[in-house]
C-alpha cells in the first residue's frame, strides 16, 4: 500500500486522472448531450428536460459530502471506497447507454444519465475530500493547480476530440471511451492508503442553522441561483445554436466551445488578483454586469469568426463570475463547518445549472435562440437589485475566527 499523504507525485497522478475525466463528463453534459439527442430526433424541449434531470444529482452534493465524511467502508477508509464504487458504477452506466435510443426509450436514457451523474457526484465529492485530507496546508495551492488544471485539460481535450471521434467513428465508441477512462485510476486506488481519521460522534447542526439565520446568506443564495440559471440557459443552448442556426458541424462546434473553455480558464486566472483589489460589492457587481453584457452580445453572433471571438470573451466573463462567487462562498463559511457550507454553496450553484437548460429549452421552443440569450442576460443583470445588500461578507464570521 502507498500512503497518499507522504507520496505527493502518486496522489497528484490520481487526482489528475480523475479530474481530467470530470472535465470530460462536464463537456458531455454541457456540449455534446444536446447534439447527441437532436441527432436522434429528440425535441429541444426534451433536450432541456434531459439536462435538468441529468444534472439533478449534483444539487444534493452536500449529502454525499456528509456520507463520505462520516461513514467508512471497511479498512479502506472514508474516501477511496466511494471513489471506487462511484467510478465503476458510472463506467457501467456509460456502457449501458450504447444500445438505448434516446427518442424511443427516452425515460430509460434519462434514468441512466441521472444514475451516472449520481455516482459521478459521489466519486467527485469523495475526491474533493481526499484532496483536503492528504494535502499539507503549504501545498494547497499546488494541489488545486493540479486539480483545476487537469479539469481544464479534460475540458479542452473533450471539447475538440469528441466531435472528431463521433464524425470518424460513432457515438458508441465515445461512450466506450468514457467508460474505460473512468476505470483507469482503479488499480492506483486499490494500492493507495488514505490517512486515518477519527470521525466525531456528532455533526454541529446548530452551526448550520445559525448560518442560515443570516439575511446576507440568503441574498447570496438568491444571486447564485439567478446568475447560474441565466448563464446555463445560454451555455446549454449554445451548442444547438451553433449547429442549427449557424450550420456548424459537430467538430467545429467542439472547437468553438473549447475556446470558451480557454476563455473561462483565462478569466479564472486573471480575475482573482483583480477582484481582490475591489470590495465584494464591486467585484460581484462588475462580474455580473460583464457576464450579462457578453450573453447579450452572444445573441448577435452571425458567423464562425464572430463566434470564435465572442465565445472566448464570454468565457472570460464566466471565469470572473466563477471566482467572484467562490470568494463570497469562502466569506460565508463558518469555520466549524467550512467544508460542509462550501458544499452547500456548490449545491446551490448546481440548482441554477439544473434549471438553466430547462428554461433555455422552453424559451428556444417559444421565441427561438437569440431572444432566449437576451432574456438570459436580463436574468443575470437582475442581480443588481441584490448587490446593494452585499456588504460585510468578509467580517460576518470574523469574530468566530478570532476566537
Amino acid at each position: 500500500m502507498i500512503e497518499l499523504k507522504t507520496h505527493q507525485n502518486f496522489r497528484y497522478l490520481i487526482f489528475a486522472i480523475i479530474y481530467v475525466h470530470q472535465g470530460f463528463i462536464e463537456v458531455f453534459m454541457a456540449i455534446y448531450m444536446s447534439l447527441y439527442l437532436t441527432s436522434h430526433g429528440v425535441s429541444i424541449l426534451y433536450v432541456g428536460l434531459t439536462l435538468t434531470i441529468g444534472n439533478s444529482p449534483w444539487i444534493v452534493k452536500i449529502f454525499y459530502g456528509i456520507l463520505s465524511d462520516r461513514k467508512k467502508i471497511g479498512r479502506m477508509g472514508r474516501r477511496i471506497p466511494y471513489m471506487i464504487i462511484g467510478s465503476i458504477a458510472a463506467a457501467i452506466l456509460f456502457f449501458l447507454l450504447i444500445p438505448v435510443n434516446p427518442l424511443s426509450n427516452w425515460a430509460i436514457f434519462v434514468l441512466l444519465i441521472a444514475l451516472a451523474n449520481f455516482f459521478n457526484a459521489v466519486a467527485d465529492t469523495s475526491t474533493d475530500g481526499l484532496v483536503v485530507d492528504t494535502t499539507p496546508p503549504e501545498k494547497s495551492g499546488s494541489a488545486q493547480s493540479v486539480c483545476w488544471g487537469s479539469k481544464f485539460v479534460g475540458y479542452l481535450i473533450a471539447s475538440i476530440l469528441v466531435g472528431f471521434i463521433v464524425e470518424l467513428f460513432s457515438w458508441s465508441i465515445y461512450f466506450i471511451f468514457m467508460g474505460l477512462f473512468l476505470l483507469i485510476p482503479m488499480p492506483l486506488l486499490f494500492i493507495a492508503q488514505e490517512p486515518p481519521y477519527e470521525i466525531p460522534e456528532r455533526f454541529p447542526w446548530n452551526d448550520l442553522k445559525e448560518t442560515f439565520k443570516k439575511r446576507l446568506v440568503w441574498i447570496v443564495v438568491a444571486m447564485f441561483i439567478l446568475s447560474e440559471t441565466g448563464l446555463y440557459c445560454v451555455l446549454s443552448m449554445l451548442p444547438l445554436f451553433l449547429s442549427l442556426d449557424l450550420g456548424l458541424n459537430i467538430s467545429m462546434v467542439g472547437i468553438v466551445m473549447s475556446l470558451g473553455s480557454a476563455g473561462f480558464l483565462t478569466g479564472c486566472l486573471i480575475s482573482g488578483p483583480l477582484l481582490d483589489k475591489l470590495s465584494r460589492r464591486m467585484s460581484i457587481g462588475f462580474s455580473m454586469t460583464f457576464l450579462a453584457l457578453m450573453l447579450f452580445i452572444v445573441s448577435l453572433v452571425q458567423g464562425l469568426l464572430m463566434a470564435f471571438i465572442i465565445v472566448v470573451i464570454a468565457g472570460i466573463a464566466w471565469g470572473f463570475l466563477q471566482i467572484a462567487e467562490m470568494i463570497l462562498s469562502m466569506d460565508l463559511c463558518k469555520p466549524s463547518i467550512s467544508a460542509t457550507m462550501f458544499s452547500v454553496y456548490m449545491s446551490i450553484i448546481n440548482i441554477g445549472i439544473m434549471l438553466g437548460p430547462l428554461l433555455g429549452a422552453v424559451l428556444v421552443e417559444t421565441v427561438s435562440f437569440r431572444p432566449t440569450f437576451i432574456i438570459a442576460a436580463l436574468i443575470v443583470l437582475s442581480n443588481i437589485i441584490f448587490i446593494i445588500f452585499i456588504k460585510g461578507t468578509e467580517t460576518l464570521f470574523k469574530k468566530e475566527i478570532a476566537i
